[in-house]
């Protein structure tokens, strides 16, 4: 968090190890989704600048999707809050199919 903000977040395994599994098709769909939905209502309805990384791997409940915002406000921040929020729902509802973490800044 950068003064009292959070600034992003990533999730690991969205593949998981039953990526071809039904329920690990509709984890990995939940997950790219939300992502997606966060990202552009951030970038292109409050313009703000957002770096996205991808790291893919071999190992499917290794995968990394994050997304880290340059300098959030408040209502910004609270749209992350939502999306990690949901976040928690599906790692409980899929049984910690996939891992949250919330990306901290360097406080200036």
């Amino acid at each position: 968090m950068v003064g009292g903000k959070l600034v992003g977040c990533a999730v690991i395994g969205h593949g998981g190890s039953h990526a071809r599994s039904q329920q690990g098709k509709i984890l990995c769909a939940a997950v790219s989704s939300a992502m997606q939905l966060v990202c552009n209502t951030l970038t292109e309805c409050f313009h703000a600048e957002v770096s996205i990384e991808n790291e893919p791997s071999e190992i499917a409940s290794r995968n990394r999707l994050a997304f880290r915002m340059t300098n959030p406000d408040a209502a910004q921040s609270e749209i992350l809050h939502g999306l990690l929020i949901h976040f928690q729902n599906l790692a409980e509802d899929f049984h910690g199919g996939i891992t949250i973490e919330v990306i901290e800044g360097d406080e200036s």
